[in-house]
């Protein structure tokens, strides 16, 4: 258990407010940022490293001018996953590794929010142990509407640093008075700590979990004059305190499928793969006994299509069923198929890669495919890895009419 010294308040300090924001979305940075720079305020941004440079979202350029700027860069699990919910092995590859890839994007990353504000002791512990110095939740403290009765303020330093409290998530129903309120009933308590948490800053985006941009600005408004009287905004690194602890990295990855010949099973899907697919099309997927070996495969039998494919491919995840991949190594890949569709239909293997930053990427296609009544292997080898990816997830797609039953999964390391 490590024990970080907080940074105290200064003696004329009685409140500290925290500004949030959660999840790296484009809008914090147009709308949030500015806001934040124009009153000399900096704020605390919880990042899904996963999705830096995604549409949507803050590229690392922009993440990096928010740096350099003062405001702090947090993690927030790769993929904004629920960690409670996660295998013990999955919490830790998504924690953990979230944390070593934004360090090693250069950002010190000591702080995490839970996405969804979803934990309990298990994910506290595996927070801590990925070296992080605390963790904020979601909700503890008083907010109108809910949690009658809960304390005003997070004390300084926290009892809890890997469960720190806040208000509600920042809605669009919250008013600027609501968000005053927050202040004033810690001012009026006698202090303490209000972290805030935001989410999109955009005027009428149709968000639920949006503020205008004007509210905020008001809000910083209000919050500025108030300095003079004890209460400051402060980052949650520079309350909780605490140095820069080294990366630890999550467990390792499977060398192969998992669950290959596709015989365990969770409602339908066999365990460590998911039934992907993009585009327009009706399809229906069966867990279906015709199987090559074992006692099942998995049908998907699309009906009509405008665009896109359907295809069972190995899960994306942060590397619990994913299986690794070294860069500069080739791999061979290996489906067991039957099924019937159009000759102009090109069912083929897809392949994709997971970035050093955690994002699945689209990588390359197998060669076409034609329909068999029996059961025939389609067997690729890959290019030579690229660099930073870490895993690999595979599977046939198709992206036609017709119906495709799948088998047995290899993967082969040929390096």
């Amino acid at each position: 258990m490590s024990v970080l010294a907080a940074v105290p308040a200064r003696a004329d300090t009685a409140t500290i407010v925290s500004l949030t924001f959660d999840d790296g979305v484009q809008d914090q940075y147009d709308n949030a940022r500015p806001v934040l720079d124009d009153h000399g305020m900096d704020g605390t941004f919880y990042i899904n490293s996963a999705r830096v440079d995604a549409p949507g979202y803050m590229s690392l350029v922009q993440l990096q001018t928010l740096a350099s700027g003062g405001h702090e860069i947090g993690g927030h699990t790769i993929s904004h996953a629920n960690v409670p919910s996660l295998p013990e092995e999955e919490q830790q590859r998504q924690v953990c590794d979230d944390r070593v890839a934004l360090l090693n994007l250069g950002f010190d990353v000591t702080s995490f929010a839970y996405p969804y504000g979803a934990v309990d002791d298990d994910a506290e512990k595996v927070v801590e142990d990925c070296g992080y110095n605390n963790a904020r939740t979601v909700g503890g403290l008083a907010s109108p509407g809910s949690c009658a009765g809960c304390d005003p303020a997070e004390t300084i330093p926290p009892a809890e640093p890997y469960s720190i409290r806040s208000p509600d998530s920042i809605k669009t129903s919250t008013t600027l008075a609501q968000l005053k309120q927050y202040v004033t009933q810690a001012e009026d308590d006698g202090g303490g700590w209000v972290p805030l948490v935001f989410h999109h800053v955009c005027d009428g985006c149709g968000d639920a979990y949006a503020v205008p941009s004007a509210t905020l600005d008001a809000f910083l408004d209000w919050l500025q004059a108030r300095a003079s009287g004890g209460t400051v905004v402060r980052t949650v690194g520079e309350v909780v305190g605490g140095g820069v602890q080294p990366p630890v990295p999550g467990p390792p990855s499977p060398t192969e499928v998992q669950n290959p010949s596709l015989e365990i099973a969770s409602n339908g899907v066999p365990a460590c793969f998911q039934e992907g697919g993009w585009g327009t099309n009706t399809y229906t997927w069966t867990r279906t006994q015709d199987a090559r070996t074992g006692q099942y495969a998995h049908e998907v039998e699309v009906t009509s299509r405008t665009s896109g494919d359907r295809k069972l491919v190995t899960r994306q995840d942060a590397g619990t069923c994913a299986p690794a991949a070294i860069p500069g190594h080739r791999y061979e890949l290996g489906v067991w198929f039957k099924g019937s569709w159009p000759a102009t239909v090109n069912a083929k293997m897809s392949i994709y890669y997971r970035s050093a930053t955690g994002a699945w990427v689209f990588w390359t296609n197998g060669p076409a495919l034609a329909e068999t009544g029996t059961w025939q292997r389609s067997l690729v080898t890959t290019p030579p890895v690229p660099a930073g990816a870490t895993n690999l997830s595979f599977g046939i797609a198709l992206p036609g009419a017709g119906t495709l039953t799948v088998d047995d999964f290899t993967l082969t390391d040929l390096d």
